[in-house]
Formats: C-alpha cells, structure tokens, sequence
C-alpha cells in the first residue's frame, strides 16, 4: 500500500516541528514529511523510483536519510516568506516534473495579520493559505481540503481523457456547441468531413459553416435541447461543398457550471446512403403501386399464421378494396378467412398444404362483401418469403358472370347428368343422340346402339307398348306409366316412364325425352333406412364420445354406451330425462344461454363450447359439446356429441403454471438472461435483473440498444461481442464461458461471468441466442484478496 508524501518547507525550525507533529498524529499513514531544513537535502536521490517509504518522519529522522522517493509528492506546505527562494524554486518544479500527477496542492503558511482563515480555503485555486498562529484543527482541514481537491481534479482529469479519446476516436462527426452558435470543440470525424483542420472550427459559428437557413434550423435545434434540458434526435438535409447530405443528429445538453453559458454535444450521423435508398425505394414503390392498383384483377399479400393458415392482410390493391367494398385500413385488420363463405374457409388446410408442397395453387372461392354480397372468384396464390418470413400473394379475378353463365348450362347438365333418373333425348324420328350417366348404367347401351330411327323400342320388354309409346310422343303428345324394361343382357326390371317430345315456338316437334325411373331402387328404400339405423346405432354405441339425441322439449330420446362411461347413467335411466339432469344447476343458465344462441342464430353443424357436466354420483367435471340441430317429420331434434376434457384443462393448467413459473424466475433470480435475434442482433428479451449488475434500467437499454455492450470494459468488449453474437466460429458445441468487467454509471466496475449459447430450430439454422450473467465481483475480491503480496 503506497503511503502520504508531504514536502515541508518552513523558514522557522520550531514551526516546521510543529507542523511536523501535528501531521504525524494525523490519518494519514504510512506518513512520509520531507524537512526543507533537513541539511542532506541536496543529498536526495530526485530519480530514485525504488525507495521505501517512510512513516511518521521527525526532524532527526530527516537529517539521516540520504534519498526518498519522490515521484508522487501529495502535498506541499510552505512559509509565504519562502515564495521567492531560488533553490527552493528549483527543486519544486524538479518534483514537478517528476510527479505523476501535475496538479499538486501547496498550503501557504502566511503571517498576514488581516488573512481570513476561512476565507483561504478556496478549492477553486490551487494555493490555500492558513495564518498564524496555526490551529491544529485548521492545519487538518486544509490538508483534508487540499487531498480533495487533488482527488478531484485527477478523477476530472481521467475523465475528460476517457471521453477526449472516445471523442476523438469516433467514426461519426461530434462537436460542441454553446448557445450562441459557437463552436468549442470538434472532433477529427468532423473536420475530415468539412476537408479542413480542427483548429479552423474554433471561434467560428455555424452561420460561418453552413448556409443560413440550415444554420438557423440547426441553431433551433440547439437552443430548445439547451432550454429544456433534454436531448432529442433529429433528421436534417445539409448542403456541404456543394452536395446534399442528411444526418441524423443526436443533440445532448452539457453541464453548465456557474457563470458558462448553456452548450449541447453534437453526434451527427451520416445517413445519406439511407436516405438514397430510401428515395429510390419511394420511387419504385411508386411505381410498383401503379403498376399494383391498376390492375384488373385483385391483388393481395397476406402472411402465413402459426397453425399454417392464411393469416392477415399485409397489402391489398384498389381493386380488392372496391370489389368487397372494405378500406384498405379495415382489411389490414383482416384476413382471407375474413372475407370467405365458410364452404371455402373448410378447404383451406387442404390448400395449404398443397401450397406448401407446390409454391402455387389456383382455385375457386366465394368470397362475402361488406354488405354481406356473395362474388364467385378464382384465386391464384404464391408462396414465398419476405424478410425471412412466409408470405401468401393473391391474384383473385371476379368471375361471377362467367360462373352465371356457366351454371345456366351446368343447371341444365347438372339437371340431366346428375339426375337418378335415366334420361334421353331424341331426335323426332325416334333415334337418340344424348343419353346421361344414369341411362347408360341402367341399361348398358351407348348412344350408337340407339342412335337409328325407333332405336330405344328395343328397351320395352314389350315392344309393341313401346312403339306405342314412341308413337304417340313423336305425334306431340306425352306418355306416363310404370312398366317392364330390359337391359343389354337381358335383366327385366320395373320401371316409370315419363315420355313427351320437345316443341319448339311455333310448336313444332323437334325432339323427344324421355325419362325413366328404375323402380326397384324405390322398393328397396325401407329396407336401405332400417339398415342405415342399425348402422347408425352401432357406431354411436361403439363411439368414445358420449352421443344423446334431444327433443323440441330437451328430452333425451336418445344415448349411446359412452353415455354410462362418463356420466354414469344406464340408456334406461336417462331416456326420457331432461338435459338439464347432465348439467350442473350452477352452469345451468350459462348452458342454457349458449344453447339458446345456437337454435336463435341457426348456427351451423359442428358448433362447439364448453361446459360442465354431472355425473350420477353429483361430481363435476368440464366438457365439450358440439351440437347439430335437424327435422324429421315437422319435429326438430338436437344431437349432442360430449367429450370429457377433464385431462385437456389439466395440461393447459399445467401450461399456463410452466409459463408462471418462468416469468417468476425471470424477475427473481440474480442472473441476468437475454436472448438476441441473430440476423439483426436485436435484444428480443432481457431479464428484469439486468439493473443489478449494468446499474441501468431496462426502459434506457431498450432506448440505447449498444449502451450494456459499451459498458463493457475497452479490454474485455471485443471478446464480450465476439461470444455473444457467436463469432470466430462459436456453435452449440462451444458453450465455453467468459469473465470481463461492466463499468457502471455510478463508476463501480463489476466481474461477470457469460454464458451464451444458440437455439437451433428444427431447420438446423440458428434463429436465437441466449446468453446468461452471472455477478462475480465478490468471488473476485476474495481471490484478489487471498493472493500472497509480492
């Protein structure tokens, strides 16, 4: 530990003994005092940079010292009478130059009847003089007085070169400015721009650096940052030689000491490139906006959601807006599931997943207005990514007229070729030349076996009926009735018959149709719905899910087996019971008003909530119902399919608790836990302990995203970012640690040890880093404090 060196130089022997013995009974050990009266004197080794200290020095012990270490004198104490002395003079500026430190504090000793003691001690200057008869309590406050100011000023001094090379070193221009437009201070970035030397900015202003009107909007700036006390950015255009530069420019107020007038700190960043960009990037945003909204077709971007679903709008064009009669600030706020029927919101999944498999899909879809109107259109979509994120462009066109007309015709075809019966048409000398689907399954004949005049009588199991039949339709005249038909290999089957012939305007036959109806389906129809019930009941009966069917009046008409499982009850015992005996009486009105809203809204099939339900034995338990509202025979029925999700709300309890217990953690623990964006090296997440150890809050972190990395010690930062953005080859299988030192604002220094690691999506890239401190100031100290002393 280095000691106190104070030089004594005292005109009176009894004096300096004094002083002497009032200094060595003070705080201040080990104590060297260094005699002006010694008479070896001369004999001190000024360059000796190895000698010992020496505490508690009296005047005897001064006569035998032959050299002292003095290269860091604390202080000098001298008589007033003594200013003038040549030798003295000369040894003095020797200290000078050899002492560490420039500054050092000199108490003057004065005889001066009219000197004011406490008036003396100026810490503004560097003398403070004391008067006799010297007081030893007075003795003390100077020499208190004066290591203050000396500690002070050498802080100061520390200070202002840490921030003189920071200045100095910065890439981007930074000067100092007072209130009236003068500059005191400008760093090599700024000259180096301006193609001049530092010293030609000083004394100048700005209206002698720039053009007026910018000086004056400049100057604007400056003084409301000065007035207010608080910093602000701002964007501005400069002309300099002759060219347009922006910047970004960070104006921050200084400290103003008594009697200075206000000044800022002037960070001004070159933004111009950007703002080429950005210029660039208006005016082809310009054009690909012309280009977007005068198209014919409707052109959207919407992003792709988390379950793999369109999710919602990112841009939409003129057209879009028009057509479904929305803003495009309401459809921004929307979706493609927004604007569809819900018979093409149920074939989403399918086309995305095969989206996702092609990059493209075309299909048709209905999509709903504003005001609730129904457009047919079809949907060209493409998947790609922007940003690194998926994103869905649609190209919907309006074909409802095509659609209109084609379902004129497809009505028609629909009506012939979708139709049970078998239907064919002919010409009026009875050969046929259309013939449906269903014709050509009931009887196995193609329109060329039948395309000859009376070519379909061979059909009639009675061909004398059927050239009747012919005959009469081909007169104009129609024919109805059951009868016996033949297939191509020789089946007789019953069937209805409906013939007549086709009239033009001036009633004219020219054509006929005929249709029929195999009748054998239509006796087979009771024995087909007693087999369809019995297959009904048996996969309700062997279903997980718990089915009952209701009545208009809420009884139960109907339960399957998993009924018993879940609720208890034997099909016996809840037949004929109302609902309400499975729902407990205190969710009973919830129920009721859920059920309610369904049958008023005539929602559609498939709507699921959630409830509760009683068991037999009283116990409550949640679930889940979906229900479906129908008639039969006038009378409406309601199918209830439950299932028990007793398990479900347990693990999203369970969730929700993990979620808890991290946010807990997170805002208890000491470490501090962050977690970066890779590709832009943003702060996705801090832990709220980030104050314990960097001395800032979170709110000024986010604010000044590099400012924890700039309080990073300058010897550890190149390390401290090299290992938590995952440099020099850092992966998963390098998790090794770090030590280095946070500088905080309040000026104390802390150990810390890091922990950083990436996160690797299923993709295998990096999409995340973690990292973690841990404080170690204090394992620090006890190991810097158990270490032997050399």
């Amino acid at each position: 530990m280095s000691g106190t060196t104070i030089i004594l130089a005292m005109d009176d022997d009894s004096e300096a003994l004094k002083i002497n013995q009032i200094l060595s009974s003070s705080n201040y050990h080990p104590l060297t005092v260094l005699n002006w009266k010694n008479p070896h004197w001369e004999e001190l080794d000024l360059e000796s940079k190895e000698q010992p200290s020496i505490s508690n020095y009296s005047m005897e012990d001064l006569v035998d010292s032959a050299s002292l270490d003095l290269n860091s004198v604390d202080l000098i104490i001298m008589d007033d009478e003594l200013q003038e002395n040549l030798k003295l003079k000369a040894v003095l500026d020797e200290i000078n130059n050899l002492n560490d430190t420039p500054y050092i504090p000199q108490i003057s000793i004065t005889s001066n009847p009219d000197f004011n003691t406490l008036e003396g001690i100026d810490l503004k200057e560097n003398k403070i003089c004391l008067s006799r008869p010297l007081e030893s309590h007075e003795l003390f406050l100077a020499v208190e007085s004066a290591f203050y100011k000396k500690k002070m000023e050498t802080a100061l001094k520390k200070s202002e070169d840490k921030y003189r090379i920071l200045i100095e070193n910065a890439d981007d221009p930074i000067a100092m400015i007072n209130y009236h437009g003068e500059f005191l201070l400008v760093n090599k970035s700024a000259a180096v721009f301006f193609s001049c030397e530092e010293d030609n900015f000083r004394g100048k202003t700005m209206w002698e650096i720039f053009p007026q009107e910018q000086a004056d909007s400049q100057m604007k700036n400056i003084r409301k940052v000065i007035e207010n006390g608080e910093g602000e950015i701002f964007e501005s255009k400069t002309i300099i030689r002759d060219k347009e530069y922006y910047f970004s420019t960070n104006i921050q107020p200084m400290p103003v000491k008594n009697g200075e007038v206000g000044a800022v700190q002037l960070i001004a960043r070159d933004i111009t490139p950007m703002k080429m960009v950005e210029k660039a990037l208006k005016k082809s945003e310009e054009k690909f906006r012309e280009v977007f909204n005068n198209a014919n077709d409707g052109i959207s971007l919407h992003s792709v959601d988390e379950e793999g679903l369109p999710g919602k709008f990112y841009e939409v064009n003129d057209v879009v807006c028009q057509r479904l009669g929305y803003t495009r600030e309401e459809l921004l706020f929307m979706g493609p599931k927004d604007i569809i029927n819900s018979e093409t919101r149920e074939l989403m999944p399918k086309l995305m997943e095969k989206l996702k498999t092609e990059n493209r899909a075309t299909f048709e879809a209905v999509q709903i207005t504003k005001n609730g109107e129904m457009i047919t259109t079809e949907i060209s979509n493409h998947l790609f990514k922007l940003q690194g994120k998926e994103m869905i462009m649609s190209i919907t066109r309006d074909i409802s007229e095509r659609k209109k007309s084609e379902n004129e015709l497809l009505r028609i075809l629909a009506g012939i070729e979708g139709a049970g019966d078998a239907i064919g048409i002919g010409m009026p000398d009875g050969s046929q030349f259309y013939q449906n689907r269903s014709f050509n399954e009931l009887f196995g004949y193609t329109v060329e076996d039948l395309n000859k005049p009376m070519g379909p009588v061979q059909l009639f199991n009675d061909k004398e009926l059927g050239r009747y039949i012919y005959q009469t339709i081909m007169n104009g005249n129609s024919w109805d009735g059951e009868l016996e038909m033949t297939d191509i290999s020789g089946r007789v089957f019953p069937a209805y018959i409906q013939a007549d012939s086709i009239k033009n305007e001036n009633r004219r036959v020219i054509g006929l149709i005929c249709v029929l109806n195999d009748i054998t389906e239509r006796k087979r129809v009771e024995y087909a719905l007693k087999t369809s019930e019995e297959k009904f009941r048996n996969l309700a009966q062997t279903a997980v899910d718990a089915i009952i069917i209701i009545d208009s009046e809420e009884k139960i008409i109907f339960s399957n087996s998993s009924l018993e499982r879940i609720f208890d009850y034997r099909e016996e015992e809840i037949l004929g019971e109302y609902l309400d005996t499975l729902i407990p009486q205190g969710h009973m009105e919830d129920f009721q008003v859920k059920l309610d809203f369904f049958h008023q809204h005539d929602r559609e099939m498939g709507n699921v909530f959630e409830s509760f339900g009683l068991r037999k034995d009283g116990s409550e338990f949640p679930l889940e119902m979906s229900l479906n509202t129908w008639k039969a025979e006038g009378e409406i029925y309601t199918t209830f399919i439950i299932r028990d999700i007793t398990q479900r709300k347990l693990n999203e309890f369970k969730l929700k608790m993990r979620e808890d217990i991290f946010q807990l953690m997170a805002r208890n623990i000491e470490e501090v836990f962050w977690i970066i964006d890779p590709l832009t090296g943003q702060i996705l997440y801090m832990s709220p302990s980030y104050y314990k150890i960097w001395g800032e809050s979170i709110e000024n972190l986010y604010q000044n995203p590099r400012s924890w990395i700039e309080s990073i010690h300058p010897k550890d930062k190149d390390e401290f970012i090299s290992y938590i953005f995952g440099k020099n080859g850092r992966t998963i299988k390098h998790r090794d640690k770090i030590e280095c030192r946070v500088q905080r604002p309040d000026g104390k220094v802390r150990w810390i040890k890091v922990r950083a690691f990436p996160v690797i999506n299923q993709n295998k890239e990096i999409y995340r880093r973690i990292g973690i401190a841990t404080d170690i100031s204090d394992i620090r100290a006890m190991e810097n404090n158990n270490r032997p002393i050399k």
